[in-house]
Formats: structure tokens, sequence, C-alpha cells
């Protein structure tokens, strides 16, 4: 399904250090969707203010297509894979669509905040191989409805929400939790050189924040056909 046609870029509130931002990224650039980012700082800096006065919450990440905001990291992605181009990444088989929305709450809601700790310089590189050996175990062993090598056969809203963590590791230092499993780093290495859903000359991959990045609070726009 194509998405519409985009009149101007979208505006992205974020922070390369965050996760979240970090998928809504990548959703943008999988889609084929120009994004005009801002970084946005934990104390105030940068376009801080901004973001607050469009984000009814104080949520962040936050966009602004034109005069429609959107918040939640998955109502984002959601937004974006709608308006962009190319196949939905959410899979219309009732039984995938459920296992890959099970791989989210895995991702989000478990893994998460356990990766952000090893970025934010503590956590428990234990807890977080715990999770990764439960991603290397399903893609070691998925059942015949899922036809692929990503984590519910065809690429979905799940490797997203797994890539950001796995760019964790790396910028935490642990990348060995990827690499150190076969079928982990498999798909890694497939995550890294994914063309666009969108047909659009660019891998999603590219668009992740880098340890560069977030030292010197620098938040990527996404420019596809530049």
């Amino acid at each position: 399904m194509l998405g519409d046609h985009l009149q101007d870029k979208m505006k992205f509130y974020g922070n390369p250090g965050c996760l979240d931002s970090a998928k809504c990224l990548f959703t943008a650039a999988e889609k084929g969707v120009d994004i005009e980012s801002h970084y946005v700082g934990a104390d105030g800096e940068g376009d801080a203010a901004a973001a607050a006065e469009i984000s009814p919450h104080g949520s962040l990440p936050v966009i602004r297509d034109v005069d429609f905001v959107v918040y939640g990291t998955n109502a984002i992605m959601s937004f974006l894979d709608d308006k962009g181009f190319g196949n939905s990444l959410v899979p219309r088989n009732a039984t995938v669509r459920t296992i890959m929305y099970q791989w989210i709450h895995i991702a989000s809601d478990l893994a998460q905040k356990d990766v952000a700790a090893l970025m934010a310089g503590g956590g428990d590189t234990a807890i977080v191989s715990h999770w990764f050996d439960a991603l290397e175990k399903h893609l070691q062993s998925k059942n015949t409805a899922l036809r692929g090598d990503y984590i519910c056969g065809a690429f979905s809203m799940a490797d997203i929400h797994w890539a950001a963590l796995a760019q964790g590791c790396f910028l935490s230092g642990a990348g060995d939790i990827v690499e150190s499993r076969p079928a982990v780093k498999a798909w890694w290495g497939l995550i890294k050189t994914h063309p666009s859903t969108s047909k659009e000359n660019i891998k999603a991959y590219d668009v992740l924040p880098t340890a560069s990045d977030i030292q010197g609070n620098s938040l990527r726009d996404i420019q596809i056909n530049a």
C-alpha cells in the first residue's frame, strides 16, 4: 500500500540517546519519510521549549506533521508506517501479527529498560543477555508460519524494536551480547544491510544514532532522494 504524498517534512523532537527516538527514526527511513529532527535535552536543552508546546503531556519523542501532532512511540511508528511508502510493517496474518506484538512487548516493556541502563553506564549484562538468549532461541526455532529470516519471517515492526536494543548494546560496549549469538548475529547482519521497504535508496540502519551523535547532542535528519 502506498502512503500519502508528503508535501512537507515532518518535524521530529527527540534525543539521540533515547531508544524510542531511534525506533522512530528507523521507521521513517524504512518507509521513506522525510524528517526534520530537533534535539531535546533532558534539562531543557535544544528545542525542548518547542517540543513542550506541542506535546500535551510532555511526552517524547513527538512528531508534528503540519498541524497534526503524534506522541507515544508506537503511535508515531504506526503513523509513519501508514504515511510512508511500500508494504505495511504490520503483518496481515493474524498469527504472525500476534507473534510480532509479543516480541514488541518483550523488547519495549521488558528488555528496553535493561539496555537503557547499560547505555547509562550501569545495568547488568547478564540480564540483557537473558533477553537476547530468548531472541536467539526464537530465531533458531521459528515455526513454519514465519517464513523468512527476520523475527516474524518478513521484516516487521518487531525488527525495528529489537534493532534499537541491539544498537544500544553496541553503544554501551556490550556488542558481544549480539555478536556471540549466531542467529542474532546473522539477523543483525541482515538489519544492517536491509534496503528500505519504501524502495528508496536508503538503508534504515544508517540513521540509527551513533556514539558521536549522542556525545554531540546531534539528532539525524532523514532526507529521501537528497
